[in-house]
């Protein structure tokens, strides 16, 4: 059983053009993401990309990277043909890890890597709590709600703010034969109407075992002032 984890990065982004090769301190974005998976317990840790830029600053800092397909429609995809490319089947274990996550807990890694060596899990994913209940309403942050461990559903806007909902983290874990299944499968309604992933597998009966993140910092950096957030936090400012 190989643990592997497949980084998808590519460089076009609305709001934060090139933000991968961005400085977070003395390194680029993805060579923070890179360094903080290597230091888990993965066998491998592998930059899948369509950027020249990205391939060659990747190989730059010593790391692993795979070209792959500029026409993916998402990440999960991505590193399926990256997985392909590997030569991974079965039972292996895959972790999608987002480029711009430069705060990724190792421990974080190693416990989806753990819960997945069960027999009966098939697909992993993370949550923490809202920092605010205005998160609730907001839509770029992406909802989910949880009982005994599961994923019952993932949703953008919330009103009743009562409601006990948690913040999903955008790192999956799947056994490489859950990951195919997944990709061969046609888009669902949900996917397409959300524009989230998961949902294809929400939608086919593909149970999502989540887990509770211990990291102490959660930043997706997404817009110029979530960067100058992030050299804040690591004292560069």
């Amino acid at each position: 059983m190989n643990k592997i984890i497949l980084i998808p990065s590519r460089l076009q982004s609305e709001r934060l053009p090139e933000k991968p090769l961005k400085l977070i301190g003395s390194k680029t974005m993805i060579e923070m993401v890179y360094d903080a998976a290597s230091k888990s317990v993965a066998d491998k840790v592998t930059i899948a990309t369509d950027s020249q830029s990205i391939f060659k600053e990747v190989k730059n800092f010593g790391g692993n990277v795979e070209m792959t397909n500029p026409n993916h429609s998402n990440g999960t995809e991505r590193i399926f043909e990256a997985a392909e490319k590997m030569g991974l089947a079965g039972e292996d274990i895959v972790i999608n890890l987002q480029g711009d996550e430069p705060f990724s807990d190792p421990n974080d890694i190693n416990n989806i890597f753990e819960l997945l060596q069960e027999k009966n899990i098939e697909m992993v994913s993370m949550f923490t709590e809202l920092k605010d209940k205005s998160d609730l309403k907001n839509p770029n942050v992406v909802k989910v709600s949880v009982v005994d461990s599961v994923a019952q559903d993932f949703y953008r806007k919330e009103t009743n703010i009562d409601k006990k909902a948690y913040m999903h983290l955008g790192v999956y874990g799947f056994k490489f034969s859950t990951l195919k299944k997944i990709i061969n499968l046609p888009k669902s309604e949900n996917e397409i109407a959300l524009k989230l992933e998961q949902m294809r597998a929400m939608d086919n009966n593909i149970l999502i075992h989540m887990i509770k993140s211990v990291a102490k910092i959660h930043l997706g950096v997404d817009t110029h002032e979530d960067l100058e957030l992030a050299n804040k936090l690591i004292g560069n400012d």
